[in-house]
């Protein structure tokens, strides 16, 4: 479950797809990089920094999908850092969840995570030999953030770039998105640690992927607004834009019902151009 990417830096592997979690620790402290969907999970990552000879009172997120925080109870005795656009991500979500509780709203929302420390644009822990910047990478959701440790040039990236699955949306904008991945590629970023999948280490590597998932993006869009400025139906459109050719042997289609995936991100693309309506208008 947990892998020391870099030294005193850790990769925690979730059973949810594929999902990665974090922990960063210093010689004055530790901090958790998201909670996990699942309490046991969360609870576990708390015994781990116990373990280190801390307490588990640092919790950053990435932002505030419920696969990312559901399961962070044990970690959020603390400070509970996130994006100033997190706590109504997370409040988004309190009917879904009463629904799977079979609780009120009101009460979903009163069990959901709160965050107590908020920023805008970046913010800086520093635990002892461990400087961790964070910073907005939105498009996967509006409060995305990364989070970057200085000395080992390592990145959580949360789910602002992902290789166990195809890159989702979410609540976000692929052209957000898309900027976001620039962003990254102009960084020195030797070890990735990506939302769901694998850590990828090395610097050419890393480039790799952030190219092909911004080209992913970019092509998917280039082909939905052809299609649509073509008067396509968009079912028709969604259809179109195939896993084979977009995707082909870059992500296996069999695994994490990856085939739907890149259909529900082709349909939010369509989504997002449709509103836009005729690029070029005739006259």
């Amino acid at each position: 479950m947990f892998t020391e990417e870099a030294p005193g830096v850790y990769s925690v592997a979730s059973r949810f797809v594929d999902g990665k979690n974090g922990i960063v620790v210093g010689e004055r402290g530790a901090v958790a990089v998201d909670g996990s969907n699942y309490e046991e999970e969360g609870q576990a990552m708390a015994d781990f920094i116990r373990g280190q000879g801390f307490e588990p009172n640092r919790l950053m997120l990435t932002h505030g999908h419920g696969d990312h925080i559901l399961g962070a109870g044990p970690l959020a005795g603390g400070d509970v850092y996130g994006h100033v656009l997190t706590p109504e991500v997370i409040r988004s979500q309190a009917s879904r969840q009463a629904e799977k509780w079979g609780v009120s709203v009101a009460e979903a929302e009163d069990r959901l995570l709160k965050v107590n420390v908020v920023f805008k644009d970046e913010l800086w822990l520093d635990l002892g030999n461990k400087r961790v910047w964070v910073f907005p990478t939105p498009g996967h959701s509006p409060d995305g953030v990364s989070i970057f440790v200085e000395e080992d040039r390592l990145l959580f990236a949360g789910d602002s770039v992902v290789n166990g699955i195809v890159a989702a949306i979410g609540n976000g904008h692929s052209e957000v998105l898309q900027q976001s991945l620039n962003k990254l590629m102009k960084m020195d970023i030797d070890v990735l640690v990506p939302g769901h999948g694998t850590t990828i280490h090395g610097a050419d590597k890393i480039q790799d992927w952030l190219r092909w998932q911004a080209g992913y993006l970019s092509s998917v869009r280039a082909v939905v607004r052809e299609g649509l400025d073509a008067g396509k139906a968009l079912e028709s459109v969604v259809e179109s834009v195939d896993y084979e050719t977009f995707i082909g042997d870059r992500l296996p289609a069999d695994r994490n019902g990856m085939v739907q995936r890149h259909r529900a991100t082709v349909g939010k693309i369509v989504e997002e151009q449709d509103r836009r309506g005729p690029q070029n208008p005739a006259p």
